[in-house]
């Protein structure tokens, strides 16, 4: 027992002053394990096509002003704040039409108008301003009554071709001109 009590005491003293005195470090890494955790590889963020960004704010924009054209013939009329989706000759053709309508007839319009489809026909980035042409479907349901006569001034016109052109000011895209085609003319829906 001198030998084995021996060994057995030494090795509880051991235990025991490892326990009491220990040191904090980390215990060393082992191969499998690396000491440094090591982060997963980021891609590089690539630029985002200048055109196709683009593109999609046009589309955007258009849609919003498609939105707010409706509105504004049916519930406003010349003082619709058009200024902020419209500008130049595009700006002043939807006023006066307005002022036709809502002014000198008083007419109540009714209906509305749904865009089906829209796509850019053209873009020039480089030009200062930018500018873009879109090619748009329209549903145009809108009957416009004179409070006047009581007559029709306005039939729906069915399916139509909007192109619209739009220009970059002051990083929002406004439509500065704007004319409606036959459906056959761009309508592919």
């Amino acid at each position: 027992m001198n030998r084995f009590g021996a060994t057995v005491t030494a090795g509880a003293l051991l235990l025991s002053l490892a326990a009491c005195g220990s040191d904090t470090k980390p215990a060393a890494a082992t191969a499998s394990t690396p000491a440094v955790p090591t982060s997963t590889p980021t891609p590089t963020p690539t630029k985002a096509d200048p055109t196709a960004t683009a593109k999609t704010q046009v589309l955007a924009a258009y849609a919003a002003f498609i939105v707010a054209l409706d509105k504004g013939y049916r519930e406003g009329g010349v003082t619709y704040p058009y200024e902020k989706y419209m500008t130049e000759g595009g700006l002043e053709t939807v006023k006066n039409q307005m002022n036709l309508f809502k002014g000198i007839h008083r007419a109540k319009v009714t209906g509305n108008m749904r865009l089906i489809e829209s796509r850019i026909s053209d873009l020039s980035l480089s030009a200062k301003p930018q500018i873009s042409t879109v090619t748009a479907c329209v549903d145009d349901q809108y009957t416009a009554v004179s409070r006047k006569t009581g007559k029709n001034i306005a039939e729906p016109g069915g399916k139509l071709t909007r192109i619209d052109k739009l220009k970059l000011i002051k990083g929002k895209w406004m439509v500065f001109d704007t004319r409606a085609e036959p459906a056959s003319y761009g309508c592919t829906k």
